[in-house]
């Protein structure tokens, strides 16, 4: 039996106005839910499916199929009448308004539906989950994230006693249907959909029902501002590619400050200035002219995640001994000469034009070995800690 992916998107959402077209770190949903698909490579066919053309613009760069809607069957207008809920012709919320015309269309086949506000779904995921529904035999198959919390229903307690305190690890863990993933044999929805009778269990939950475990930051759902920041905060750490928190604070710290303050340790810099705004156009003479004399700093802010300065450091001067923990950091010598002096004995020397990256966490310091001030334009992300060591 062939399998197929869905990923439905209208328009006219509230919570998050038109949350289907934001671009959230950098491209639409839908992008991600198609990339993990194809990425899987456990689909037949790959549909979006949807009643706006502009989704049909968006199958094409993605590279997969177009399925269009009808308004009145799942879509902006519905009129759909069934057990789950009576459309009254209003923007549709039920999926069994639109994926038994879907089904009916695509013929039989092991359907999963990808849900576009899951974009933290990794293609392995998605593969394990359509060859459990199929290998286990599912009619129906629903993703879950499983908390192991002290949880309650209407005040009474469903996975702890009220006689003692349970280790968190030892609780039953309760299972959240996340819709990320949800998976039918299309027969037997179909079929539950046309028998339509009340109090039995289908469209949606039909036949032998499975649940398929996820990790909670691939079940994270963009239903609200605050899940969509921390979906956006996931997608843009992943980009990254490195693994969260592998530093650790030492006797050797004598400092951490949240942001680029004083980078220089003479008594600190004597100009530290910058008006917090992106600048379109900056000449460096004229800022050196208004600055004075060394040690200064000068900013050029970004809003968002990058942070930029200008340094001037005097001949011999030492910036405070640090390493950057969150991110990697990279300057451009401007004037003069500099000399990165790591903890590991590596001295890496750079004049005028030389670029230099350090991986997060190299300890350094930074010292102006030419006989006029230098000056080095550092990269980096705003706010990000700096951590100074003996």
């Amino acid at each position: 039996m062939k399998r197929i992916a869905v990923i439905p998107a209208l328009l006219g959402s509230t919570r998050i106005p038109e949350k289907n077209l934001l671009l959230v770190d950098g491209a639409p949903m839908v992008f991600y839910a198609a990339s993990a698909c194809r990425a899987s490579g456990i689909f037949d066919e790959i549909y979006i499916n949807s009643e706006h053309d502009i989704f049909g613009k968006i199958a094409e760069m993605v590279n997969v199929k177009f399925y269009r809607r009808r308004p009145d069957r799942g879509g902006s207008r519905c009129t759909v009448q069934d057990k789950s809920h009576g459309c009254q012709g209003e923007r549709c919320q039920r999926h069994d308004h639109y994926l038994c015309d879907f089904m009916q269309d695509v013929g039989p086949c092991l359907l999963g539906m990808v849900n576009t506000t899951s974009p933290l779904i990794q293609p392995a995921t998605v593969r394990s989950f359509m060859e459990m529904l199929e290998q286990e035999g599912y009619d129906s198959l629903f993703s879950v994230e499983e908390r192991y919390a002290e949880s309650c229903i209407a005040s009474r307690p469903l996975n702890f006693s009220l006689s003692g305190k349970t280790p968190s690890q030892k609780l039953e863990p309760v299972q959240i249907i996340t819709w990320s993933l949800t998976g039918w044999r299309s027969e037997s929805f179909v079929e539950s959909y046309r028998n339509g009778r009340p109090g039995e269990p289908g469209p949606t939950f039909c036949g032998k029902m499975g649940l398929f475990p996820m990790n909670r930051v691939e079940a994270l759902d963009t239903d609200t501002q605050d899940d969509l920041f921390m979906v956006e905060a996931c997608l843009r750490h992943s980009r990254q590619g490195e693994r969260p928190g592998p530093f650790y604070f030492s006797e050797g710290v004598v400092g951490i400050e949240p942001r680029f303050k004083d980078p220089l340790v003479s008594g600190g810099a004597s100009g530290l200035e910058g008006n917090g705004a992106a600048l379109e156009l900056s000449n460096l003479k004229e800022i050196s002219r208004h600055m004075g004399s060394a040690p200064w700093v000068y900013f050029f802010r970004s809003t968002g995640n990058q942070q930029i300065a200008l340094i001037c450091q005097a001949n011999h001067e030492p910036a405070r001994k640090r390493c950057l923990v969150t991110h990697s950091g990279w300057e451009i010598v401007l004037e003069g000469e500099f000399e990165w002096r790591t903890d590991n004995g590596k001295v890496i020397k750079a004049g005028p034009s030389d670029v230099v990256c350090l991986p997060r966490g190299t300890v350094h310091t930074i010292v102006c070995t030419s006989k006029t001030p230098g000056i080095r334009l550092a990269c980096g992300a705003h706010d990000m800690e700096y951590v100074y060591v003996k």
